[in-house]
């Protein structure tokens, strides 16, 4: 399995994201804001305006997916999801149970 990670928008693999110990360092995450109905937070509810992407691999990938359930915004936001094994390349569309194709950008990893 690869070590790479999205890094601002670049899929990385070398070790930028560890520190001189080889300690992991955590890189600040740039989501803060929610989707509201009304669009008060500057993003609105609307069906077709958001894709969720998921590795099932991700121990936090399974609330997206539940909340997405609760909320009832399957018809809202639409969904694909990664083979569970990451390749050099970042995770990878494939052909396997469980799997869901990038049908937004129809790329065949996603980096």
């Amino acid at each position: 399995m690869a070590s790479g990670m999205m890094v601002e928008g670049q899929w990385r693999i070398d070790r930028t994201n560890v520190d001189p110990r080889g300690q992991f360092k955590e890189i600040p995450t740039t989501f803060r804001d929610r989707v509201t109905a009304d669009g008060s937070s500057g993003y609105k509810a609307e069906a077709g305006r958001y894709h969720l992407y998921v590795s099932l691999a991700c121990p936090w990938a399974h609330r997206t997916l539940i909340v997405r359930e609760l909320k009832g915004l399957k018809e809202i936001i639409s969904v694909s999801i990664v083979d569970p094994i990451m390749s050099n390349n970042g995770w990878r569309f494939i052909d396997a149970p469980g799997a869901i194709p990038d049908s937004v950008n129809n790329t065949e990893y996603l980096v």
